[in-house]
């Protein structure tokens, strides 16, 4: 299966990203984080509002990139900004890294059907 390398914070980072199952597990993933995001808004402390939301980003990341790979992009002590930037990659990642190699992808394999002429 083909592996997608896309950048986290300046780190760069492998899955298989075009795949349907791990699709859905970001589709998945995304809503993990944004439940974990209101819940954390709700928690009496705003320790455990932090720890709860940092921990929906670094699950996210060790599910779809492979565990370990949390701590690549926000080390081995984090905080909510950095949680929060990892997140804002996250959400972009399909529009900002993924869509551009498949439109890239199709514009090659056109122009090469179009040169053999079957257009």
């Amino acid at each position: 299966m083909k592996q997608v390398t896309v950048e986290i914070l300046g780190v760069k980072l492998s899955a298989a990203l075009l795949n349907h199952k791990v699709a859905r597990k970001y589709d998945g993933g995304l809503k993990k984080v944004i439940e974990a995001a209101n819940k954390a808004s709700e928690c009496a402390s705003g320790a455990d509002g932090i720890e709860m939301e940092c921990n929906a980003v670094i699950g996210f990341l060790d599910d779809i990139f492979g565990p370990g790979s949390a701590k690549k992009v926000l080390g081995e002590d984090t905080d909510l900004l950095t949680c929060l930037d990892a997140w804002e990659d996250l959400v972009e990642l399909y529009e900002k890294q993924v869509d551009p190699i498949l439109k890239q992808r199709t514009k090659v394999l056109k122009e090469k059907f179009e040169k053999n002429g079957d257009a």
